[in-house]
């Protein structure tokens, strides 16, 4: 824009002004709920889940980011609250020659160990939908016909430009 000789100081000015202002107003909430401000609040993996949550939900989206935030918390707390016991008693159902060893392989992906469940499932996401959660909602929203504008979407789509 500052090659058309469009002035963008100002607003530059305003996107950080209220910027800041969010920051600020999301500090003071978290001073409201949480008065102990510890440690753990200051380390580089909290700005990394930011981006985790964003690359998972979809970039370039508004929704993406939320969806990824809601998924990582969501499989946080699904993931982290399984232990031994509970393994031990999900499977009780097997033979004990094969719980045991099954009990021992699954007890490194939850508890204390989901964090490697969820670079898997960040992994499968990358690897299978490039573009986060929201493209696999575009894809199926494509593929199950709500994808949009009929056969104007359509015709259009079928129209070379012209060389």
């Amino acid at each position: 824009m500052i090659y058309t000789g469009f002035n963008t100081r100002p607003y530059l000015r305003s996107a950080f002004i209220i910027s800041g202002m969010f920051a600020g107003l999301a500090g003071a909430l978290m001073a409201v709920t949480d008065p102990l401000a510890g440690a753990e609040r200051m380390q580089w993996t909290a700005s990394g889940e930011v981006v985790l949550m964003t690359i998972l939900g979809g970039v370039g989206t508004l929704l993406g980011p939320v969806i990824g935030a809601v998924v990582i918390k969501y499989f946080e707390n699904i993931f982290s609250s399984f232990n031994d016991q509970a393994l031990h008693s999900a499977l009780s159902f097997l033979p004990d020659f094969i719980e045991t060893p099954l009990v021992g392989l699954l007890s490194l992906f939850v508890g204390d160990g989901w964090h490697l469940t969820l670079g898997l499932i960040f992994m499968a996401i990358v690897i299978f939908l490039p573009g986060g959660i929201m493209e696999g909602v575009k894809r199926l929203r494509a593929r199950f016909g709500g994808g949009g504008g009929g056969r104007k979407a359509q015709s259009a789509a079928k129209i070379q430009p012209a060389e």
